[in-house]
């Protein structure tokens, strides 16, 4: 993977990391907002624990 490469989802400036499974920049900003987005460190597990769609669908065209 070549996170040079890609851009921040959030703001949309070079992506410098990827954490909580986004492209993010080195913005405490964008990083907090992925980490939300997420669920927090094992954000993911969390709901599947619960029971809870983990991925949801986006923007079917």
């Amino acid at each position: 993977m070549e996170i040079e490469k890609e851009r921040c989802q959030f703001c949309g400036r070079q992506a410098k990391h990827f954490l909580f499974a986004a492209f993010v920049c080195d913005s405490e900003d964008c990083i907090e907002k992925a980490r939300i987005e997420r669920g927090g460190p094992g954000g993911h597990m969390k709901k599947k624990m619960k029971g809870e769609i983990i991925f949801e669908e986006i923007d079917k065209k």
